[in-house]
């Protein structure tokens, strides 16, 4: 682990073309929110719009004017000229790990993070709610391949792998460096527990300043409900025809569902990846954010 961050592998996927890093210019306040799928991504993209307009009411669909930088979905200079348009501060999507994306000390990295076991389940939903081109890899059952999630080795350069070992190197990326004044680590738990304080602590760390009633507003915006009510407007490609059910992107956003769902040898295949990959109060966290402290 250096000093600071660099980019030392190239992540490429059925989604992913890790070359769009080279022809993005980025802006001294640019905000990038960095996930593995299915922790967050749309929720915190939902959150720093409203932070950077200052404002809960945003007319504007979060997710559509924030890309996923290195996904394929958009041509290549499409995306860039978008962003080179906008005169807001821009935030921008990927769920690349740290050591395959530029890192920019004058940038700030909000680093979004779920217990695993929940986002392995709510991929399921999130899989069988999209239409899939016909040249798609076919979409795995989840609800029986818990064993072999949990088992695959991490693939160094995949993006769209979809294993356990993929979110704990993903977020090992982050937590070596999670020391950084620009790096900032968030929980899943934490925000369903607090939101109002996940928001008031996401504004500080990409130093923005609002009277705590705007930080109310943008929190009570930005429960489940309110944005599954309002999916047309949060959902990612919205109007894009990408999702069978905008509505139903929103699953059920619940936690430890995996506890009905997982057998032992699930179970023990999950604890096995687990302490090889993560150190134990990394580990810790990932399944329970800050709660252990109180």
């Amino acid at each position: 682990m250096g000093a600071l961050p660099e980019r030392t592998i190239e992540y490429n996927g059925f989604i992913t073309e890790a070359r769009r890093w080279s022809s993005f210019r980025h802006r001294p306040d640019d905000i990038f929110i960095c996930t593995p799928p299915k922790c967050g991504t749309t929720w915190t993209q939902a959150i720093c719009a409203m932070l950077v307009f200052g404002r809960a009411d945003i007319e504007v669909q979060p997710g559509n004017i924030s890309p996923w930088l290195d996904a394929n979905f958009m041509p290549e200079a499409a995306v860039n000229a978008m962003l080179e348009a906008q005169t807001h501060r821009r935030y921008l999507k990927t769920h690349t790990p740290l050591d395959g994306i530029p890192y920019f000390p004058e940038c700030q990295y909000l680093a979004v993070f779920r217990d695993p076991r929940d986002a392995y389940f709510s991929m399921a939903n999130h899989l069988v709610n999209m239409n899939l081109p016909p040249d798609a890899p076919p979409v795995p059952r989840r609800a029986e391949t818990f064993e072999e999630w949990a088992s695959e080795p991490w693939m160094p350069g995949q993006a769209q792998q979809l294993s356990l070992s993929f979110v704990l190197h993903h977020l090992v990326t982050f937590w070596n460096y999670r020391h950084l004044p620009n790096i900032h680590l968030f929980h899943y738990s934490d925000l369903k527990r607090d939101l109002a304080g996940g928001v008031r602590a996401m504004a500080k760390a990409v130093g923005v300043k609002l009277d705590e009633s705007t930080i109310a507003a943008i929190a009570d915006a930005a429960q489940f409900q309110n944005m599954r009510a309002k999916a047309p407007k949060f959902a990612p490609g919205a109007g894009t025809g990408v999702w069978k059910s905008e509505t139903n992107f929103f699953d059920k956003a619940r936690q430890g569902e995996w506890r009905e769902r997982i057998s032992e040898r699930d179970s023990a295949a999950y604890q096995a990846m687990i302490a090889k990959t993560l150190s134990p109060d990394c580990a810790a966290w990932l399944e329970n954010g800050d709660a252990l402290r109180g």
